[in-house]
């Protein structure tokens, strides 16, 4: 079988991962890296091993023989590059926050089944062993019926206005960042519809959310959601049942889940953090792309505007 080929979209720090997680995956590559700046793509072929670097987007789109395309860049610039992919007919796996609104991500996702072209939001995280795991163990009811849920992220980003965590221009703002984890692992472990979100949000100098915390309502389950990138949180995820507990420390890290039963002892332990989470993901996108999925059952189109629209509610409250 022919390799599975790879364009990058962005020469950015985190496609430096993307790079070290293909290389473990026997039988694909990293063909080709493209950036608006050609002296940047060249110096990230050159330090990861790229064959070819573009000064374009589309010269690299236009190439045949590349199967799908990672989109490094920043937030503000997802959209157009997803559109793009799909105008060439390219299977893209976009980095988290997919799109910045709901309306964004209803036309990427309608033009890509219109087009019958694959794209999947990278949230990494809902692949990882020990996520799946927690995920097994609701499933099973070894928690019994989950009634709350709480995760918090967030770290002390170094204030600079035109950087990309603090720039509107560049999609900056913890929901983006980092909240888009919260949100998309707690939805996906709960299991249920959302039937209502309010929020409160802390607002930077630059108009960007600092800090927030955020309710979700399931059906039968109220999650309390925190994020920031003003200060350093102890980042951690639990599910609360009749039944019992699942505590996952580090959870987009993918790091050990632990089993709890009601007395609140522990009966089983799970996982350790991979060495590249990345390598789960990107072998679903193959998986998806040669049976000719149009979308992922783990990352389906439906929750990425799920997560899409409650960044709306929130961002709306002022």
């Amino acid at each position: 079988m022919a390799p599975f080929r790879f364009g990058i979209m962005g020469a950015a720090r985190i496609a430096e991962k993307f790079c070290s997680a293909v290389k473990n995956i026997e039988g694909a590559e990293v063909a080709a890296v493209s950036s608006k700046d050609a002296g940047r793509a060249k110096a990230f072929a050159e330090k990861n091993g790229v064959a070819r670097y573009y000064g374009s987007y589309d010269e690299m789109l236009a190439r045949s023989d590349i199967d799908a395309v990672y989109i490094a860049t920043t937030h503000n610039f997802h959209y157009e590059n997803l559109l793009a992919c799909i105008s060439h007919g390219k299977p893209a796996l976009c980095e988290k926050s997919m799109v910045m609104t709901a309306e964004q991500a209803k036309t990427v996702f309608s033009l890509a089944e219109n087009h019958d072209v694959f794209i999947m939001e990278a949230m990494w995280s809902r692949f990882l062993p020990s996520i799946q795991k927690a995920k097994q163990w609701v499933s099973e009811g070894r928690i019994g019926n989950v009634n709350l849920a709480s995760a918090a992220i967030g770290h002390a980003a170094e204030y600079d206005p035109k950087g990309r965590m603090f720039s509107p221009e560049l999609g900056g703002g913890a929901l983006y960042d980092l909240g888009v984890y919260a949100i998309e692992l707690t939805s996906y472990l709960v299991g249920e519809p959302v039937l209502s979100v309010s929020s409160k949000l802390l607002f930077a100098e630059t108009g960007v959310d600092k800090a927030d915390t955020i309710t979700l309502v399931f059906d039968g389950c109220i999650a309390s959601l925190q994020c920031s990138i003003s200060s350093r949180m102890g980042e951690r995820a639990c599910l609360y049942g009749s039944k019992g507990y699942i505590e996952i420390p580090d959870f987009h890290f993918g790091g050990e889940c632990r089993l709890f039963d009601e007395n609140g002892n522990q009966v089983e332990a799970y996982g350790e953090k991979p060495e590249n989470g990345f390598t789960y993901q990107i072998e679903e996108v193959i998986r998806c792309v040669r049976s000719g999925k149009l979308e992922s059952d783990v990352v389906p189109h439906r929750d990425t505007i799920l997560c899409a629209e409650i960044f709306d509610r929130c961002l709306s409250n002022r």
